[in-house]
């Protein structure tokens, strides 16, 4: 896919999600006892998805922020509903993906569980936010080429 929409509006959630990874990280690697692994590595935290068979892809961050997406040009026709559906379809197929990676690397953690989902559910709500604005800055952008 050729083409992307850039989330920088989701920057101070993805700012947030990081402060809360390193957290997170930080408490998985200073276990007592436990030298045998090392940090999980960013790769190792981002979450791939995709949707609308493979025409939108998503990759989020730790913690579920959306950090790329890519949406196929050959749907600029399919209308903002169906474009819309595939982005959310792909965003959280992208979620799913971290939030098993994330599970797994932090299996047997000693990490304040209600405290972190507390603060991720916020960074969460602020992402969401954030999507739907550039959602609606999508449909607004296909109206305008619409009318052209």
């Amino acid at each position: 896919m050729a083409s992307g929409i850039d989330p920088s509006g989701l920057s101070s959630s993805l700012e947030e999600a990081m402060r809360l990874l390193s957290q997170a990280t930080g408490a998985v690697t200073a276990q007592p006892g436990d030298g045998d692994g090392p940090a999980p590595d960013a790769e190792q935290m981002v979450g791939r998805g995709t949707g609308g068979d493979g025409l939108v892809e998503a990759e989020v961050s730790a913690f579920g922020a959306l950090q790329t997406l890519v949406i196929d040009p050959s749907l600029s026709r399919a209308g903002t509903s169906t474009i819309a559906e595939y982005v959310l379809e792909a965003v959280q197929a992208a979620q799913a993906d971290e939030r098993a990676r994330r599970a797994d690397l932090t299996a047997g953690a000693q990490v304040d569980g209600t405290a972190l989902t507390q603060q991720l559910e916020r960074v969460s709500e602020q992402a969401f936010r954030g999507f739907q604005q550039m959602i609606g800055d999508l449909d607004a952008a296909t109206r305008r080429m619409d009318r052209r």
